[in-house]
């Protein structure tokens, strides 16, 4: 009888502290999954092809196939050829107006643009908001 209390007892204990590493294992992969990966700062130049606009006004964004990418002098790129990207153009604003500028004229001819077009443009992919178009390249 005391061997089967001691075996019972035994076996009490490890499944205590199994069920505790199971907790912290747990406890470490939330923990991870809360501190995402940060993005360093990139810019990519592509050649894209208009796959399709989504939405109207200031408020669309751009569906493409980047065709051809490459570094800038200054960043890194990370957008990858034969990848398709859903793009928002990176308007300015200034006092909460858009800014008459050429670069955001440039981004607003994108809401024109057709399925097939092609389109030279820096993009770039940031923490909060996606993946940008940050000027067309005319």
């Amino acid at each position: 009888m005391k061997l089967i209390s001691s075996i019972l007892v035994l076996c009490s204990i490890l499944i205590v502290s199994s069920c505790s590493n199971c907790k912290e294992t747990q406890k470490y992969n939330q923990t991870n999954q809360n501190n995402p990966t940060t993005i360093t700062q990139n810019i990519s130049k592509v050649e894209a092809e208009v796959l399709e606009v989504i939405g109207s006004g200031n408020e669309f964004k751009v569906r493409v196939k980047v065709l051809n990418s490459q570094e800038t002098e200054a960043y890194p790129s990370i957008a990858v050829a034969g990848e398709e990207y859903i793009l928002k153009p990176n308007l300015r604003i200034e006092d909460g107006k858009l800014m008459d500028s050429e670069i955001n004229s440039g981004l607003l001819s994108l809401r024109n643009y057709s399925k097939g077009q092609k389109v030279n443009a820096e993009i770039s992919l940031d923490q909060k908001n996606g993946w940008l178009i940050q000027r067309v390249i005319k």
